[in-house]
């Protein structure tokens, strides 16, 4: 902007009021205020301040200008935060919570963010429960299930997610190896709500005898644990399966897809620990987050 040191002073000036106030301000000789505004009505080709006894003040045009100038000095302000924020060390915890099931959908992200953020700590909460991220009760969301709804968060699509039913071969090697035929013999284990977005859940109440689910708990890590103590069948992400020797999948005829949402609060998604995280992020899928 060719006029941008004129408009800086006439900004100053009618925020001051006087020329010695606006001289100090800035760094200048009054004379040079002076010749500033000057220049700047002749450009323009409008009076900007009106003179009298107790100083300058602004016209309609001259509030203008230090409407323009004010907006323009924030802009400048947070843009130097922001800068100076980015050229700091990340330092602190973050915050996520998630259902231990996808944990392992993250950890390349979060051992890559730890590695590049020593100071960074990270706290990770295993719980179905929806942890309100405008109270600060986390910093990111990993949710499951159709897109949510939530006009303060901004959604970002993460992954999804194929699950099986599964069984640990110590339990193949008690009860025998099961299939489609014969499930009603078996034993099952199950989360004791049943979450909409969870559909393998659902169809073990809907398909297996009340009798058979031998184990329900309100804690995913209870019924992991369960699953590979050898207790019963239960669901497991596909890759998980595939990469332990000692699970065996359970064909039966369903293909269960959970779709994995990345939830930050629409105030926070620029704090740096958080939009570094979520960047990271970004690396690994397809997400669109220009808006943000």
């Amino acid at each position: 902007m060719e006029k941008w040191t004129e408009l800086r002073t006439a900004y100053k000036l009618a925020k001051l009021g006087t020329l010695s106030a606006t001289a100090q301000a800035i760094g200048v000789h009054r004379s040079t205020v002076m010749r500033h505004i000057d220049a700047l009505e002749e450009s323009l080709g409008i009076v900007l301040f009106q003179r009298n006894d107790k100083g300058y003040l602004p016209t309609e045009a001259g509030l203008e200008i230090m409407r323009l100038g004010e907006v323009t000095d924030n802009q400048f302000n947070n843009l130097s935060d922001r800068l100076q924020s980015r050229e700091k060390p990340l330092q602190g915890t973050l915050t996520i919570t998630m259902v231990n099931e996808v944990a392992s959908v993250l950890m390349p992200t979060i051992r890559q963010y730890q590695a590049q953020h020593p100071g960074m700590r990270m706290n990770i909460i295993g719980d179905l429960r929806n942890f309100k991220l405008e109270y600060g009760e986390a910093d990111i969301a990993i949710r499951g299930g159709p897109k949510p709804e939530t006009p303060d968060n901004i959604v970002l699509p993460l992954t999804t997610v194929e699950i099986v039913l599964c069984a640990h071969k110590s339990y193949i090697k008690k009860h025998g190896h099961p299939a489609k035929a014969n499930l009603q013999k078996h034993r099952f284990i199950a989360l004791n709500e049943k979450p909409v977005h969870l559909p393998w859940n659902d169809w073990i109440y809907s398909n297996v005898d009340e009798d058979h689910i031998i184990l329900t708990t309100s804690a995913t890590q209870i019924l992991s644990r369960a699953l590979f103590s050898g207790i019963g069948i239960g669901g497991m992400p596909k890759t998980l399966v595939t990469t332990n020797r000692d699970l065996v999948e359970i064909p039966v005829g369903e293909d269960w897809k959970l779709s994995l949402w990345t939830l930050v609060h629409r105030d926070m998604i620029n704090m740096p620990k958080i939009r570094t995280f979520i960047d990271l992020l970004k690396q690994q899928t397809d997400w669109e987050i220009n808006p943000l």
